[in-house]
This record gives structure tokens, sequence and C-alpha cells, in this order.
């Protein structure tokens, strides 16, 4: 008699499992097949310097005039700039912040500064950027590179505040006591013991904020120059009068650049991750 009931679990559950890998596969198709056309478009022909919806022809030639584009080169690198400065400093405010959330004494603090490092994520970056452009004209503060950085910061800060938090919730404190038992500072403690552990979450953190950085487009496009100008902002810019194909070219390249450091990131993260549960087990 309870054959059956298993019988029909069983297949109910297979055909959730089974609705479930088409939503996602469709999910996945969804966003990344205009990707996947933008690298195709980066090999066409088009005509006369200009992309066409057609496929005239298959070429490399993209590449190369996209690096000796000097307008698209200046905005790669300024974007690579702002996106490593960006990264330091989140890096150093944000692991710190990361880090008081957890273990700050009090619990009014602790409740404060969560609420700080979500609400850097949930305001919407228009407001962001609006409000950052009128900070900046009031003050009369000229635009430059370092407008720029502390524009697009605060959100960096943020992401790599919850990463590092993550990290911190999981440290063993019995190692720190046993530390202080034995005579070490508080001070040599967190350089010595905490540190160490929390190395692959902050380099993980940092490449997260580096690439939210350099891909920042809403706050970019409050605080960019004619002089200073991003490449996310170039690219939101050529669209107006019809992209070239060097910008398929240079966007390829970008997404695969951001691909290999989320995958550098999330490779390093789980290495640690095998490292500690392997020491655990020693």
């Amino acid at each position: 008699m309870t054959v059956f009931p298993v019988r029909s679990d069983a297949w109910r559950q297979r055909v959730t499992n089974t609705a479930l890998m088409l939503w996602y596969g469709a999910a996945v198709l969804f966003l990344f097949a205009p990707i996947v056309a933008g690298i195709g478009y980066s090999f066409n022909l088009g005509v006369v310097n200009k992309q066409t919806a057609t496929l005239t022809g298959w070429t490399l030639q993209w590449y190369p005039a996209a690096w000796y584009d000097l307008s698209l080169r200046r905005a790669v690198e300024a974007s690579l700039e702002v996106a490593l400065w960006s990264a330091l400093i989140a890096v150093a405010i944000g692991s710190a912040l990361g880090y008081a959330i957890v273990r700050h004494p009090h619990p009014l603090v602790r409740r404060g500064l969560t609420g700080l490092t979500y609400m850097l994520l949930i305001v919407p970056e228009s407001v962001v950027g609006v409000s950052v452009l009128l900070f900046y004209a009031v003050t009369h503060i000229p635009f430059d590179t370092a407008t720029l950085i502390a524009g697009i910061t605060p959100m960096a800060i943020a992401v790599v505040a919850l990463i590092v938090r993550a990290r911190v919730l999981t440290l063993d404190r019995r190692v720190e006591e046993a530390a202080a038992d034995l005579g070490s500072t508080r001070i040599k403690t967190l350089w010595f013991i905490i540190l160490p552990q929390m190395a692959p979450a902050i380099a993980t953190a940092g490449l997260m904020a580096y690439t939210f950085s350099f891909d920042n487009l809403v706050v970019s496009a409050f605080l960019t120059t004619p002089q200073i100008n991003t490449f996310p902002v170039y690219l939101y810019g050529s669209l107006q009068y019809g992209p070239a194909p060097t910008v398929y070219a240079a966007a390829s390249i970008v997404f695969l650049f951001t691909l290999l450091m989320l995958g550098g990131a999330a490779l390093l993260y789980r290495l640690r991750r095998r490292r500690n549960a392997a020491m655990a087990v020693l």
C-alpha cells in the first residue's frame, strides 16, 4: 500500500527538479544572450566603420583598432585607475567596518553600522549620483579623478564590509583566547591571528570591489567630464550615435576581464575554505 505514494512523490520531485532546471536555463539564456550576441558582433565586418544588424563578414581588425582608438583607450585607462583606487580605499575602510559590525562591544553601534552598510546598497545609485553632484556643485569642488573615486567608493565599501563580515562570523574565538593566555597583545593577535584568517575574504572582497567600481555607470555618468570619462560612460554615450565595431571589441574584452576577476575571487575563496577544512580535520 505504501509503494504508490513513494513513486508518486519521486515523480513529483523529478518533475519539479526538471521544471526548475528549465526555468534556470531560460533565465541564464535571457541574461547572457545579449552579451554573447555582442561578442559575436565584435567579429562582424560591418559597413563603413559602422556595425550592422546583419553579418557582412568575419574579421579580427576591430580588436587592434580598439587599441589604437585614443579616446576609447583613455576611457579604459581611466576606469582602471579609478577602480584600483576605489578598491584600495574600500578594502581599507570596508574591512574595518565588517570587523566592527561583528566584534564591536556595543550592540547599538553594531546595529548602526549594519544599517549604514545596507543603506549604501539599498539607496538607488541615481540618488547617490545626484546627491554627490549637488554637493560638489554647492561646495564648488572641481570635478577630477578624486571626486569620481569618492562618488563610486561607498558602494564598494559596503560590498567589502559584507564579505568580511561573513568571514569574521566564522572565526574561532578560542584561538584568540589561547593567544591572549600565552601573553599576546590585542595588536599582535589582530596582526598574526585574525588578519591571516581574514586575508582570503579581504582579497576576494577587493576583487569584487574592483569589479563593481570598474563597471559603475550610473554614478559615474553624473561625475564624469569631457577630460575624465570612464569606459561604461563611453559605451553608453556611443550608443546615441550608433556604436562602432571597436566598441563591441572593447566591451568583449572588458566582459572577459570581469569574468576572470570574478572567477579568480571565487577560486581564491574556495581554496581558502578547503585549506581551513583540512586544518580543522587535522
